[in-house]
């Protein structure tokens, strides 16, 4: 009886000394799977890390140049200001040479000593003319850079965006509140007001009863 307890356990030791040099080697297996495992998913980390951080250099110097090319921008808009402020008026003056050189013609061709009545009024005349001319051309000119004349006509209706009153006329000849007299035009720039015109308005006349 002994003696078959022994041969069990003989074999039974045989097994598992069989059996652990297996085991182990499929742990050191597991192991090595599991550290190369590691292994690469560090790699992989560090790999999405870089290219996070390349993109993030990428982002901050698309940033760094879209700063720049705005304060270029903000300088150049800022040197066209101060260049249309410092010679905004160039285009019109230029438009106003041949309006200059046409008065000192006129000038010209009317001398202050005439002695002959004829010469007189024909260098009168002529003079007229030519102002007259001129003073055409100036409101050409004007035209032409969106300055428009405010010119009321009488019996116009008082308009306080327009129109400035200088005197109140007491008149019958209009309805109160009309413009009966011009005494200076206006002027607006692209239907902006640079001048109102300046005018009369009538008023009610007040009848003087006195009580008896």
């Amino acid at each position: 009886m002994s003696l078959k307890k022994n041969k069990k356990n003989s074999k039974v030791l045989a097994k598992d000394s069989q059996e652990e040099p297996a085991k182990k080697k499929q742990e050191d297996i597991s192991k090595k799977f599991e550290n190369v495992s590691k292994k690469e998913a560090v790699e992989n980390l560090s790999k999405e890390i870089d290219i996070l951080k390349e993109k993030l250099d990428e982002t901050l110097d698309e940033k760094l140049r879209a700063l720049a090319e705005l304060e270029n921008i903000r300088r150049r808009m800022q040197k066209e200001k101060e260049e249309n402020a410092k010679y905004g008026a160039a285009y019109i003056a230029k438009d106003l040479f041949p309006v200059i050189d046409n008065f000192d013609r006129a000038i010209l061709s009317s001398p202050k000593e005439l002695t002959k009545k004829e010469e007189i009024e024909k260098k009168y005349i002529l003079f007229h003319e030519g102002v007259e001319l001129i003073h055409k051309e100036i409101f050409t000119i004007l035209k032409h850079h969106g300055v428009e004349v405010i010119n009321p006509s009488k019996g116009d209706k008082f308009d306080p965006n327009i129109h400035q009153a200088m005197l109140e006329i007491p008149t019958d000849k209009f309805e109160p509140g009309s413009v009966c007299e011009i005494l200076q035009s206006g002027y607006t720039i692209y239907e902006r007001l640079l001048r109102p015109a300046m005018v009369g308005v009538s008023k009610k006349i007040e009848s003087n009863k006195t009580e008896d």
